[in-house]
């Protein structure tokens, strides 16, 4: 019986033995678990505030787009506008320019008209001025 207790004492020990180890690896392999949870927590954490950074900025850049999107369009009605007011300023000048051409031609078809009266009055009086000089001599 002796025997048998110190052979069950063996097997014991070492069954204890090798629970102990395996114990011990669960405990490490544990540990190297946690502070790998630990890691990748804090890693999440990081990449949540990138997130958060990369919205904010996301949200920044739509109000900038809505800004210049904004500026652009007025300055497009703006451009239009100013077209719109050098196309009508250019017609009416055109329009004017045409006008005083109209009224140079009729100008110069009087003086043309004038001239030609007055040439004609000339000759006639210088043909009764002619007719004068020989009836006087």
């Amino acid at each position: 019986s002796k025997e048998e207790t110190e052979a069950l004492y063996k097997e014991t020990k070492a069954d204890l033995d090798s629970y102990s180890k395996d114990l011990q690896e669960l405990r490490t392999s544990a540990q190297g678990s946690l502070k790998e949870i630990g890691e990748l927590k804090a890693h999440n954490q990081e990449l949540e505030a990138k997130v958060c950074q990369l919205e904010s900025e996301k949200i920044r850049l739509e109000a900038q787009r809505d800004q210049d999107r904004d500026a652009f369009d007025r300055e497009r009605k703006r451009l239009e506008e100013e077209h719109a007011m050098l196309t009508e300023n250019h017609a009416t000048e055109l329009q004017n320019l045409e006008n005083e051409a109209k009224g140079y031609k009729a100008s110069k078809e009087e003086t043309e008209a004038l001239y030609k009266e007055t040439k004609a009055d000339l000759d006639s009086y210088s043909k009764d001025l002619q007719e004068l000089r020989t009836s006087a001599q």
